[in-house]
């Protein structure tokens, strides 16, 4: 089916998703069953929160069109604007989908003429919620709660249950702006838990207030919602995509190329396909170097979408950030040099350590800087690349030869080799000399990404290793025995990723299947720090994951020891 919201042009481009999909499925079900199930979503802007729910909607409508759940899609960024309005529109649009399946003329819901003297002139509990609120016009936070009441009483006179699906939830505290409402997030707690015939899927796009929203002991919604990352694609995820918008299978090595300069987001894999398009007529005449330039002309020439999107998301959040100058030159450090430590940033910027944490939180609430294991990165990794560029006046235009931006696609290749490389292959080197020296020493074990005192076996065997097969290889291999290929010792497994992402569960699963064959302990160092599900995913199976900054000190703790 095809609803007004979700054109069937984008949907023919949903892919991937099938995890979120079973949550929201599952929640549904529970829902269903009187088990109301609340889940909050975030993620990066543009990376398919909003897609997702639309799917999930049009599925539920597919699958059971009068089965005893509605959907329902509010986005609260068009939304929230004064008390008043908000109240006014959340019931209309509650009401236009519950009745309505999400097709039709949704003008008939957005004013109370409208809504009483059309489709919901049969609905009581319309009528006695737009009275209710016309007599509490001088008073916005009742009215707010009438709004936030409403979708319960008009499931019960429906007689079903409603899933209420609110996009940009953290919008809601707008309306703490206004004196008389003050504290909308107590007002939307004090409904929730009145409801019971409804559930509740947020999503936004501002992850810190997000987590803060549903994490944090003082906030009201502190253990309301499951938690939910909406993350970037994995590399077949990637291809998929970008085969659905080329029509055709491109050659190997072209996927891979892009996914590696997207880093997975969905929007950048859309964007850079649709340039390929005017660049090359035919998907099977691709060459990885063609998605290269195709990258460089959508984020650096003003006609490019990303770089439209970069330049909104970098002046709207610096305009929610405190200190727009030194915030510009942060950012500007961290394009240059990503994973810097706070005394590294506050010496590259001239400022104290204390102010310095200051602005770095200011950029981590607008969530485009993030802190991992003591080091300080950009959270978007195309952003990353827009600002290093930009600042420094770079921009091409849109008709630029391959020869005009070669210089420019040099300098992209230039990067990608030294972030695979720096410590990478120098790093790993580093690393096994580290494990020489340390052996046989008790070391703190949050050094090593675990807890309390940690004596290394006595090692008399470090080296790279990989299997006669070619089927298993470890950065290094830490043996208490001398002789190669015993197993009758301690072993340790070690990886060392030094890119500018956050190694995630999946990474740290491969290493552990490693280690198991090896009969080893495993032991992965990050340069950018590891995703949450990944921490948890290494606490559950004894995988060591220090960082960056914990080498460092390991290092430090060592040249103590020498004196």
């Amino acid at each position: 089916m095809t609803i007004p919201f979700y054109p069937s042009h984008l949907r023919a481009l949903f892919t991937n998703r099938e995890r979120e999909l079973d949550l929201l499925q599952q929640a549904t079900t529970s829902l269903a069953d009187g088990r109301p199930r609340h889940l909050a979503l975030f993620g990066l802007r543009r990376i398919g929160k909003t897609l997702l729910l639309l799917e999930h909607a049009v599925r539920l409508l597919e699958t059971a069109p009068t089965g005893p759940v509605r959907p329902v899609y509010v986005d609260f960024e068009e939304l929230v604007t004064s008390p008043e309005l908000f109240s006014r529109r959340y019931i209309g649009l509650v009401t236009f989908w519950a009745l309505t399946q999400g097709r039709g003329e949704i003008e008939a819901f957005l004013t109370p003429t409208a809504l009483l003297g059309g489709p919901a002139a049969g609905l009581r509990c319309v009528a006695q919620t737009l009275a209710a609120m016309e007599n509490a016009r001088d008073d916005p936070a009742t009215q707010v709660t009438l709004a936030l009441d409403f979708p319960e009483k008009l499931a019960e006179e429906l007689d079903s249950r409603l899933l209420l699906l609110l996009d940009e939830f953290t919008e809601l505290t707008v309306l703490g702006n206004y004196p008389s409402v003050r504290r909308p997030l107590h007002l939307f707690r004090a409904a929730m838990q009145r409801h019971g015939r409804l559930g509740y899927v947020i999503a936004a796009s501002a992850i810190s207030a997000m987590e803060t929203m549903i994490h944090d002991g003082r906030s009201p919604l502190f253990l309301q919602f499951e938690l939910v990352e909406v993350s970037r694609f994995p590399f077949d995820a990637t291809q998929a995509l970008m085969e659905r918008v080329l029509g055709d299978t491109p050659a190997p090595g072209v996927a891979r190329r892009l996914h590696r300069l997207s880093g997975g987001h969905p929007f950048y894999i859309h964007a850079v396909t649709a340039r390929l398009t005017d660049l090359v007529p035919s998907p099977t005449d691709l060459e990885p170097d063609d998605v290269s330039r195709a990258f460089v002309l959508e984020t650096l020439s003003r006609t490019g979408q990303i770089y439209h999107y970069c330049r909104y998301l970098y002046d709207v959040s610096l305009r929610r950030a405190r200190g727009y100058g030194i915030l510009k030159a942060i950012l500007q450090v961290l394009a240059e040099e990503e994973g810097l430590t706070l005394s590294e940033v506050a010496r590259r910027i001239r400022k104290g350590a204390s102010a310095t944490r200051g602005y770095l939180r200011a950029l981590q609430e607008v969530d485009l800087v993030v802190e991992e294991g003591g080091e300080y990165l950009y959270r978007d990794s195309v952003l990353r690349y827009w600002v290093g560029a930009v600042t420094r006046g770079i921009e091409v235009d849109p008709s630029a030869s391959r020869a005009v931006l070669s210089p420019l696609l040099a300098d992209l290749e230039a990067e990608h080799f030294r972030l695979s490389t720096e410590l990478g292959l120098a790093k790993e080197s580093q690393v096994r000399e580290l494990l020489r020296r340390l052996a046989g020493q008790q070391v703190d074990g949050a050094l090593l990404g675990a807890s309390g005192p940690i004596r290394l076996p006595a090692f008399v065997r470090v080296a790279p290793y990989r299997s006669p097969d070619g089927q298993v290889e470890v950065d290094a291999l830490a043996e208490t025995c001398a002789e190669p290929g015993r197993s009758d010792g301690e072993r340790w497994a070690v990886e060392v990723k030094w890119k500018s992402k956050a190694a995630g569960e999946k990474e740290l699963a491969a290493l552990l299947k490693k280690a198991q064959y090896l009969t080893a302990r495993p032991w992965f160092i990050s340069r950018s720090g590891f995703t949450p599900a990944a921490r948890v995913y290494a606490s559950d199976h004894g995988i060591l994951i220090p960082t960056r900054a914990d080498l460092e000190k390991l290092e430090k703790f060592l040249r103590a020891s020498i004196r």
